[in-house]
C-alpha cells in the first residue's frame, strides 16, 4: 500500500465523531479517496441523503457548499500533518448544474499556503462525472489541539 493510500485508510478509520456525537463528515458520508502531498490536492466522495433535496428535488445549494467546504478542511489539516485546523474566512461558489441524490466526488488542491491563511479551490462531480459546482475559499489557519 503506497503512503498516500495508507494516508488515506488511516484519516477515514480516525474520521473525527461518532453516531452519538456526528458531524458533518460522517453525515455526508465522507471518504478520502487519494492524497497527493507533492501537488497538496486531495480527492474525496460523499454520500447525499434523501432529506437533502430541496421542493424541487435537486440537493440544495448549501449542502453543495458544505460539500466542498468539508473537502477543504481536511484538505488543509492533512496537508499541516494534523498541526493546523481551518476556519472559512469566505467560500465563493459557482453552480454549474443541478446536484441528485447520489455520490458525489470533489477534487481540491492548496493554491497558496502561509503560516496563518491558506487559499484552496476546489470542483464538486456528480455520479455521473458531470461538474456541479466550483469552489474558492479563503481559510485562517489555527494551531490544532487534541480532538474531544
Amino acid at each position: 500500500m503506497s503512503q498516500a493510500s495508507t494516508m488515506a485508510q488511516m484519516f477515514n478509520d480516525n474520521l473525527p465523531g461518532s453516531d452519538d456525537n456526528p458531524n458533518t463528515l460522517r453525515m455526508f458520508g465522507f471518504d478520502l479517496m487519494s492524497w497527493d502531498e507533492k501537488a497538496q490536492k486531495i480527492r474525496v466522495a460523499f454520500q447525499t441523503r434523501l432529506e437533502f433535496r430541496n421542493p424541487a428535488g435537486a440537493i440544495q445549494g448549501g449542502i453543495v457548499a458544505a460539500m466542498l467546504d468539508d473537502a477543504f478542511g481536511p484538505l488543509l489539516i492533512i496537508a499541516s500533518g494534523r498541526t493546523q485546523a481551518p476556519l472559512t474566512l469566505d467560500l465563493n461558489i459557482s453552480y454549474v448544474a443541478a446536484a441528485t441524490h447520489g455520490r458525489f466526488e470533489c477534487e481540491a488542491h492548496i493554491i497558496r499556503r502561509g503560516k496563518s491563511i491558506a487559499f484552496v479551490e476546489g470542483e464538486l462531480f456528480g455520479e455521473d462525472g458531470e461538474l456541479v459546482a466550483r469552489a474558492t475559499s479563503t481559510v485562517r489557519l489555527i494551531p490544532m489541539g487534541p480532538r474531544p
